[in-house]
């Protein structure tokens, strides 16, 4: 059998992972009975675990469960798919010989080797050799900011974990008089770190590279690359034939960041090997009995395990032990649980955790509700916040795509570009009509409509005149966009900065904020405790949670659901006919407006609440 470099990476996270993958596989490419695959002892056993992985609708078709089709990957493909041919353009720019890269994954470069009856196998985004060496590069769309941020400290001061030569980044040498340095770099060498994920990617290239180095007795000296999008890197807006060009910007940034990591694959071999002597146990053995949870589930990550529902499935996806408020660990009888940790020690649902492990006042309110199946709602803090409001608010909700490459000038990798607006204006405490009082701007197209939207912001949202505030669910948002337009568009950056300062939060009434209230007056225990919960909250405030507290309004029967799927819309304009377009358009601005008349039903309800 052959095993891929991701088969590798996913066969590894755990020992039921490669069995369940081959229960799928024959599931699903096979004509035979399952019967003729496995033991006749595990029958049974196999048949229980289809029953989970697999339903079958009314017409009799098959769904596999495990299955999630990523809607925003596939409507920013494009973009991702420029990463690589930009990352493989700078490559030839920078290295002499000749690069090889595609977007066609089986004319990339590829390497095996056979081991043990199991052939693995790699493909290489970008391939460059010449007559003294060869240059491995693996490219990702992810931004460099993580790594730039790394740093050890020698005493007092901080020195970057990687270090500038004139082409890339390489990791410094221990100094050896740092006592975190260690540290730092065994969080690379951790494979489920957001720093080390891609680390490890690389080394198993390596791992396959050098296996079939070996194999074909080729002895040349081979070079391990990450290239990754500079997140400080931007846009001038310059094009060629209408497609952009990335130049070296104004401050002398590419848009591509090298990192050599030579040290780190080469650190990562031994763990790797190992990884290798268990996956081949795995496989063989095809053990599909439950294992323990944990990291390698990747919980809530775009890495979550695809078999998650099978290994979590009794663990309720409301209340469960790890939906404690902002929950990051519990300590009970001097031993530190995280959520793998709980579920593997059968604390599964909130109540099962001894209430003397709950030291957060906010943890014992959450519990008191969850027991007694009550509301707490504390009326002097919700009163306060609220009359703490200044009348115009101007309730605003921005929509956004994070493209990972700058579309437009100004623009940085992943910046979250508004193509959309939804505003609606509460003159008085519940004044407000959700048509008459509403105004949405929508790009049209997927053109720079930016300065169009800025100049309807600013005239719909005239604070310099009429005073009152700007409200969002989660403001911190809506004022990094519109800092952001206002360095972009100087012309109206005194109207935009003044929306800005005035912004408030929807979250400082129901949740907190403990410096507003410590402003207002109350006390230290009144300053650290939430505002309003409920149980159905399970732990969160978000606006999807909090708004069927206060009203019947819904989402269900919109087209347009969430921000995902709306940004997906957007994206996909280019693809639509006119007629969908105009359709999609229409959903678009229902779902927007929804977003901000959902606040003003919210601040209704909590009116209401503590009358």
């Amino acid at each position: 059998m052959a095993i891929t470099k991701t088969n590798f990476i996913n066969y590894t996270r755990c020992r039921r992972f490669g069995a369940l993958e081959e229960i799928r596989k024959d599931k699903l490419d096979s004509k035979m009975t399952i019967e003729e695959y496995i033991k006749e002892e595990e029958k049974e056993n196999y048949k229980e675990m289809l029953g989970t992985m697999f339903e079958e609708t009314e017409e009799g078709e098959t769904i596999d469960k495990t299955v999630k089709v990523d809607i925003q990957l596939e409507a920013l493909m494009e973009y991702y798919k420029e990463v690589e041919v930009t990352a493989g353009l700078y490559i030839e720019k920078l290295f002499e010989g000749e690069t090889i890269y595609s977007l066609d994954t089986y004319r990339q470069e590829s390497f095996d080797f056979n081991k043990n009856g199991i052939k693995y196998l790699c493909f290489v985004d970008i391939y460059n050799e010449n007559e003294n060496e060869i240059n491995i590069i693996e490219v990702k769309a992810t931004t460099s900011r993580k790594y730039k941020k790394m740093e050890y400290s020698i005493e007092k001061e901080k020195f970057p974990l990687f270090i500038r030569t004139k082409n890339y980044y390489k990791l410094a040498s221990d100094p050896g008089l740092s006592k975190n340095y260690p540290n730092k770099v065994e969080n690379l060498l951790d494979r489920f770190t957001d720093v080390g994920k891609y680390m490890y990617d690389l080394s198993v290239q390596r791992f396959i590279i050098e296996g079939y180095m070996r194999e074909n007795n080729i002895e040349k000296n081979v070079n391990y690359y990450l290239a990754v999008l500079n997140d400080e890197y931007e846009y001038d807006g310059y094009t060629e034939n209408g497609k952009r060009v990335f130049r070296t910007d104004h401050l002398g940034n590419e848009i591509i960041d090298l990192y050599e990591l030579n040290d780190i694959t080469s650190m990562y071999q031994s763990k790797i090997n190992i990884e290798r002597q268990n996956l081949e146990k795995y496989i063989f053995e095809s053990d599909s009995t439950p294992c323990k949870v944990g990291v390698y589930c990747a919980l809530k990550k775009n890495t979550e395990c695809k078999y998650k529902s099978l290994c979590f499935e009794n663990v309720p996806e409301k209340n469960a032990s790890f939906n404690y408020k902002r929950f990051v660990s519990f300590k009970g009888d001097g031993i530190k649980y995280n959520k793998y940790d709980l579920i593997n020690e059968g604390y599964i649902k909130l109540d099962d955790i001894p209430e003397n492990w709950l030291t957060s006042e906010n943890h014992k309110i959450q519990r008191n509700c969850y027991d007694n199946n009550e509301v707490y709602i504390n009326k002097a803090k919700i009163k306060a916040g609220l009359e703490s409001l200044k009348y115009p608010i101007y309730h605003l909700d921005f929509e956004t795509l994070p493209c990972p490459i700058p579309r437009f000038k100004g623009e940085h990798p992943y910046y979250q570009s508004p193509f959309e607006f939804s505003l609606h204006i509460e003159r008085a405490p519940g004044v407000c009509d959700k048509e008459i009082d509403n105004y949405v701007f929508l790009a049209k197209t997927n053109e720079d409509e930016r300065l169009e939207l800025v100049k309807e912001l600013v005239t719909r949202i005239p604070i310099l005149e009429t005073g009152g505030c700007m409200l969002a669910q989660n403001v911190t948002f809506e004022k990094g966009r519109i800092k952001e337009l206002a360095n972009i568009f100087p012309e109206y950056k005194k109207e935009l900065l003044a929306i800005r300062e005035s912004g408030r939060d929807l979250l400082e009434i129901i949740d907190n904020n403990k410096e507003l209230y410590k402003s207002l007056g109350f006390d230290e225990y009144n300053c650290s405790t939430m505002n309003y919960y409920n149980n159905a909250q399970s732990g969160s405030f978000s606006i999807k949670k909090t708004l069927p507290l206060f009203t019947n309004l819904s989402y269900k029967d919109l087209e347009v659901q969430n921000g995902t799927q709306a940004l997906v819309e957007y994206a996909n304009y280019k693809k639509m006919t006119e007629e969908e377009r105009k359709r999609k358009q229409a959903a678009l601005i229902e779902y927007c407006k929804q977003d901000t008349w959902a606040m003003v039903e919210i601040l209704k309800g909590l009116r209401e609440a503590i009358k």
